[in-house]
């Protein structure tokens, strides 16, 4: 194999690399994907996928070939050891545009991902190829891989290790993890074939044996065992001992057990995401115990953050954008963490009178309707939100509320009554929407001509009372109701600047929004 140029190496073809890679070519960003195994993985590891890494692929364009795949919106029920449910979590809003909580095959979504990247924007990808040191220079790096036997090297301005926990990209950068390890063991047990149909997740919070148990597509179904200091690993790898703990649950032996391996969780974050044009991403600058089903979640945001500030640092030629992306997701991560080990204290109680405590506070929380819809729908989940980075704060609390947090994507209609999700009318790119019963009057053929110049896309959105007209640009009706609250009816007549990752830059008065124009500039300059 020849030596490569490229814009950014990827090294990792999990999750993140796959959805990082995906993300840059959608920005026309050349990359190399490489991956030190053979394939992507052919066995069930991530199993929770949420309405925001739906919101990504559905950017990526195979929304619809993805969704068949998977099921969709699952609750969890928490049951004590006698067997009764003492908490029930069920989320019904889709304030991103898809159902919070949803089950997936990885295997189904890696090789949905790396198909898009091969067929549709012909990147290279490139497996048994293991990447082994680099030297960075002051304007490109240049990385050492081996495959077949056979060395070469790629010469990229960025490097991106998506390489997982035991990353060689981190070890290489001498960056430490920070937090700490589970010094329990769990038992993973995917099934084929299972003959529990419950559609929820079921959690069995016992302080003898801890158990949780996932629905899958296609009956298939996990089972994570929390397992005895006494107990060793030998002997809990036996068939005799997986099918007591599965039988115990109601499963028969009918089922065929896919895979069984055991873990140990941790809660672990980078104290550096990068070091000058390397950087990293997903489990490579975290691991998150997964309680709460945001391992994966939380790599694919970060592959969405990092992605579009990539392409804007390569495009522009202004590296320190980079910056922002360890401040933007390093405190998000750190909260997800926290709620993570939250979940699992009350999945894994240390003894019975705390798993006794918690079941009442459940039981009092139910009767007060905030706090039971606080746990029902899923409040508790730390919002996707920034507090800096690339933003700019205006002077009025309702707006500094609303900036730094990802916008809603309701469904949409136009002035014909065609419906859409809000992104499709969007775009990947930076976007203004105008908020306002009559959008048009705030904008001029002129200005959208002016915005172009920077691929700055404009839309209006009116609210759901207001029909919307046609005329030179994109105007839609909220027919969801998702804006009508009171944040977002206090912005009325007010812009938004929305990222390409769809977070709130900031908010203008709709008849100053012209002032963004002038706000990427401003923001080179100050990165100056």
């Amino acid at each position: 194999m020849k030596n490569l140029f490229t814009d950014v190496l990827i090294v990792g073809a999990g999750p993140t690399g796959l959805f990082l890679s995906n993300i840059l070519a959608s920005f026309n960003i050349k990359n190399v994907l490489i991956e030190k195994n053979k394939s992507t993985v052919k066995e069930p590891r991530a199993v929770s996928i949420d309405d925001e890494s739906l919101r990504v692929i559905q950017s990526l364009g195979v929304i619809n070939k993805f969704l068949n795949k998977i099921s969709i919106n699952y609750g969890s029920y928490y049951i004590s050891p006698n067997g009764k449910n003492f908490a029930v979590i069920e989320p019904t809003s889709k304030t991103y545009g898809f159902h919070k909580r949803n089950s997936f095959d990885q295997p189904d979504l890696e090789d949905l991902l790396l198909k898009n990247l091969i067929t549709k924007y012909k990147s290279n990808v490139f497996f048994n190829t293991e990447f082994l040191n680099f030297s960075q220079k002051q304007d490109y790096v240049c990385s050492n891989i081996i495959t077949d036997k056979k060395k070469f090297q790629i010469t990229s301005k960025y490097v991106v290790g998506c390489d997982g926990a035991n990353s060689t990209i981190r070890k290489l950068l001498n960056i430490k993890l920070i937090g700490s390890s589970f010094k329990e063991n769990w038992l993973i047990v995917d099934l084929f074939n299972s003959n529990n149909k419950f559609r929820h997740t079921q959690v069995f919070c016992d302080a003898k044996r801890p158990c949780i148990t996932l629905p899958g597509p296609r009956g298939i179904r996990r089972y994570e065992f929390k397992l005895d200091q006494s107990e060793s690993k030998k002997d809990c790898y036996k068939s005799d001992f997986i099918k007591k703990l599965l039988n115990a649950k109601g499963e028969s032996n009918n089922s065929i057990i896919r895979r069984k391996c055991i873990y140990t969780f941790n809660a672990l974050i980078a104290n550096s995401w990068y070091k000058n044009r390397i950087l990293l991403a997903g489990d490579s600058a975290h691991q998150t115990p997964p309680f709460a089903g945001q391992g994966m979640n939380s790599g694919v945001r970060d592959a969405l953050n990092l992605g579009w500030k990539l392409a804007f640092a390569i495009i522009n030629c202004n590296s320190k954008i980079l910056k922002t992306y360890e401040q933007e997701r390093k405190n998000h991560i750190s909260e997800m963490i926290k709620i993570s080990l939250l979940m699992g204290s009350i999945l894994a109680p240390k003894n019975k009178i705390l798993g006794f405590l918690t079941r009442l506070l459940f039981y009092i929380i139910s009767y007060y309707k905030p706090a039971k819809d606080y746990v029902t729908q899923m409040k508790f989940k730390p919002k996707p939100s920034l507090n800096d980075g690339f933003l700019w704060r205006t002077y009025k609390n309702e707006e500094n509320q609303l900036i730094g947090q990802l916008f809603p994507q309701p469904i949409v209609d136009d002035f014909k009554g065609n419906q859409y999700l809000l992104d499709d009318i969007l775009g990947n790119d930076f976007c203004i929407i105008i908020y306002a019963s009559s959008p048009e009057n705030f904008i001029s053929d002129k200005l959208i001509k002016k915005f172009k110049t920077k691929n700055i896309n404009i839309v209006g959105i009116t609210p759901e009372w207001i029909n919307p007209i046609k005329t030179n640009f994109n105007i839609v009706r909220d027919s969801s109701k998702t804006l009508s609250n009171k944040q977002y009816n206090n912005c009325l007549n007010k812009a938004f600047f929305i990222r390409p990752d769809k977070y709130i830059a900031t908010i203008t008065k709709a008849q100053n929004f012209e002032s963004i124009y002038y706000l990427i500039d401003e923001f080179k300059i100050k990165l100056d």
